[in-house]
């Protein structure tokens, strides 16, 4: 369970409060807010273990004492930035998402191996692998950076935008390929996302930053009316 109490999200200055929140293993959460409300911030602080007051807890354990590579262990991030490099291939590129089990000598395990084939064939990229990564198209990298966070198996997957470059067949694809992934997987599943209607139907539970509050609202259930109400005030 991933737990907070108390805490104010924001680098600079104060974004948005989360007063008291519980997120369970196997969930699909989606995180709703306006541009520039603190969606990407609160992601990045989870990445970081970097949250200035309040508590985060993950299994009773506080966040901020995690270790780099134990944090690593527990939580991955899949972002818009990474636009690829001409020398390392989308097979390399996977590859990574094992390092932080290799150890010293960085050698894939059978395990190891076994676990990146399973996501390549869950999303469909053998045709891809030997392709440099800085030659994908948006969804391709888009795909394939979904599958570098599946490969690297923590319990907690954050996707920052994961449909944004998706073509429609390809949203519902990846948005029920991700609820079964955190309920067969039982693994906690947030997107942050602008997919409203995407969100109230795939995921089990929303989170809005509410614009007039300035505080994180959690609902299992919501219609697009008061999500977009809370979310953005009109």
């Amino acid at each position: 369970m991933l737990k907070f109490e108390n805490c104010s999200i924001g680098h600079e200055q104060r974004l948005y409060e989360i007063l008291s929140l519980e997120l369970k293993q196997g969930e699909f959460v989606a995180l709703i807010g306006a541009n520039g409300s603190g969606k990407s911030t609160l992601m990045d602080s989870l990445v970081q273990g970097k949250f200035s007051n309040g508590k985060v807890s993950f299994e009773g354990q506080d966040w901020n004492d995690l270790k780099l590579l134990a944090r690593a262990r527990k939580i991955t991030l899949v972002d818009n930035h990474f636009l690829g490099f001409d020398y390392l291939k989308v097979s390399e590129y996977l590859e990574l998402g094992r390092h932080s089990y290799t150890g010293f000598t960085g050698r894939l395990s059978q395990e190891d191996k076994s676990i990146i084939q399973k996501y390549i064939q869950t999303l469909h990229l053998d045709s891809l692998l030997d392709q440099s990564t800085s030659t994908l198209s948006d969804g391709e990298r888009q795909r394939v950076g979904i599958a570098k966070a599946l490969i690297q198996e923590t319990p907690i997957v954050l996707l920052d935008e994961p449909t944004a470059f998706l073509d429609y067949p390809t949203k519902r694809e990846v948005m029920s390929l991700l609820g079964s992934i955190a309920k067969e997987s039982k693994r906690l599943v947030i997107i942050a996302s602008h997919d409203i209607d995407f969100c109230i139907e795939f995921c089990s539970r929303i989170l809005v930053i509410e614009k007039n509050s300035k505080t994180l609202q959690s609902h299992q259930s919501i219609n697009h009316d008061e999500l977009v109400k809370q979310a953005f005030g009109i």
